[in-house]
């Protein structure tokens, strides 16, 4: 059994997840804030690779929470990058209550995290 769905969805939702960073970096490129850019695409660059080192099907004995959390990490670090970036939460019209997504966007670490590719328990 291959579980190809499982493995797209793995490497499309990351990758979804931190396409927003690759495009806003060659934003910056273009706006010629080229230091920024570099770093956003170092940023994005070590996402693809942490994405397909952490692949559940290549660690299939790792709970799930393990394999995500440092993805996570790297996403959150790169949208307080972003933010820096534009100027700090006023700059870019946020407020505390902007933060709320946060408890949907970490559902999957306490839904899917203690299971495994080989036993998925």
């Amino acid at each position: 059994m291959e579980r190809k769905g499982e493995k797209i969805g793995w490497i499309g939702g990351w990758i979804g997840s931190f396409l927003w960073l690759g495009v806003l970096s060659i934003v910056w490129i273009f706006s010629h804030k080229i230091l920024y850019g570099i770093i956003g695409l170092g940023i994005f660059i070590i996402a693809i690779v942490l994405i397909f080192m952490l692949e559940p099907s290549r660690n299939p004995k790792t709970q799930y929470w393990k394999l995500m959390l440092p993805i996570y990490l790297l996403l959150g670090s790169s949208i307080v990058y972003s933010i820096w970036m534009y100027g700090g939460f006023k700059a870019i019209g946020l407020r505390w209550t902007s933060f709320f997504w946060i408890v949907p966007f970490l559902l999957p670490l306490f839904t899917m995290g203690t299971k495994t590719w080989e036993n998925k328990e």
